[in-house]
C-alpha cells in the first residue's frame, strides 16, 4: 500500500502510451482502451452509440479505443455515466485511465494515509495502526456477510 495521498488530477504523462500517477504507478493507455472497448461491446453499442450517449464526438471514442488519446477525468466519468457503470467498474475504468476514485477524498482515509506516511511516528506505531485497520476491515467484512 502506498503511503502517500495524491490529488484527483495528480497524473503526469510519462512515455508514449503510459501515464504515471502520484504513486508512481505506470498505467498503460492501452488498459483504458481495452476496457472501454470491452464495456461498449458488452452493451452491444457502436462507437457512435457510445458517443451519442456520452455527448462526445465519435472520433474521440475511436481515439480512446485506439489508445492514441487518453481522456481527462471528467470524460471518463461521462463515459461511465453513459454506460451506467456500477461504482466498482467506474473506479476500474478511472484507474485504467490513470485517475483515482473520489472515495480517496474521504477525510478519514486522508487522515489514515497521513498517519501511515508520517515518518516521525515510530514504525511500531504505524504497524499498530495497520493492525487495527486490518481488524476493522475483517469486522466490516464479517458484518457484511452476516447481513446477507
Amino acid at each position: 500500500m502506498d503511503d502517500q495521498v495524491i490529488s484527483q488530477t495528480d497524473v503526469i504523462q510519462h512515455e508514449a502510451g503510459q501515464i504515471v500517477d502520484g504513486s508512481g504507478r505506470a498505467t498503460g493507455i492501452a488498459d483504458f482502451a481495452r476496457q472501454l472497448e470491452r464495456l461498449r461491446d458488452e452493451r452491444g453499442w457502436s462507437k457512435a452509440d457510445l458517443a451519442k450517449r456520452s455527448e462526445l464526438d465519435p472520433s474521440s471514442i475511436t481515439r480512446f479505443e485506439q489508445g492514441s488519446r487518453n481522456p481527462d477525468r471528467e470524460t471518463v466519468l461521462q463515459l461511465s455515466a453513459a454506460m451506467a457503470l456500477p461504482l466498482a467498474e467506474r473506479d476500474t475504468l478511472l484507474a485504467a485511465a490513470g485517475y483515482r476514485s473520489e472515495i480517496w477524498d474521504e477525510p478519514l482515509l486522508i487522515e489514515i494515509s497521513h498517519i501511515l506516511a508520517d515518518r516521525q511516528l515510530p514504525l511500531a506505531v504505524r504497524e499498530e495502526v495497520r493492525s487495527v485497520l486490518r481488524m476493522a476491515i475483517a469486522y466490516g467484512r464479517l458484518k457484511r456477510i452476516e447481513s446477507r
